[in-house]
């Protein structure tokens, strides 16, 4: 059974990236995908030791202390799109592409090209799963709980295209 953990908007919320990470370390996981906004170094640095694919968002002004804090911990940290494969599976992940219909859209269109089992986006800070052809579609909400006033994650199992999102 191929399970991730699905984050976005963590914002330098270390309180709620230390649950995160907590509850992540309690499940039988590949792999993290964080779709974005990260925002600072020692953010970052709390992933040390686990499995993590992310995308820069656009709150993430220092770009190259980030990069540098990823290679020095073996993490992907990247532009978007971020290809990511779990081997069978494809996944590709971004932050967001200006306004909500516009990244859902960018999203969508992903998803419709069929080289996908799962899109990731971030950037709303509003929980979206959806079927878009063979593919996921999945925005897990926001980390932080900044502008939604809950903070959340996904678990996805990716042999059965199943999503859970999970509330701090």
């Amino acid at each position: 059974m191929k399970r991730i953990a699905v984050v976005s908007d963590s914002h330098d919320n270390l309180e709620a990236i230390s649950l995160f990470i907590e509850h992540v370390k309690k499940e039988n996981i590949e792999a993290i995908i964080h779709a974005g906004d990260i925002v600072s170094p020692f953010a970052l640095r709390m992933f040390k030791g686990l499995k993590l694919y992310a995308v820069f968002g656009n709150n993430d002004g220092e770009k190259l202390l980030l990069k540098k804090a990823a290679d020095e911990l073996g993490i992907t940290l990247e532009e978007q799109p971020l290809f990511v494969t779990i081997e069978p599976y494809s996944i590709a992940v971004i932050h967001g592409v200006g306004s909500l219909e516009k990244t859902q859209k960018f999203a969508k269109a992903l998803a419709k090209s069929g080289d996908f089992r799962l899109v990731v986006y971030g950037h709303t800070h509003q929980i979206d799963v959806q079927q878009v052809g063979e593919a996921l579609v999945l925005n897990p909400g926001t980390l932080s709980g900044y502008l939604a006033g809950k903070r959340t994650y996904a678990i996805v199992n990716l042999d059965t295209l199943q999503a859970d999102i999970v509330e701090l």
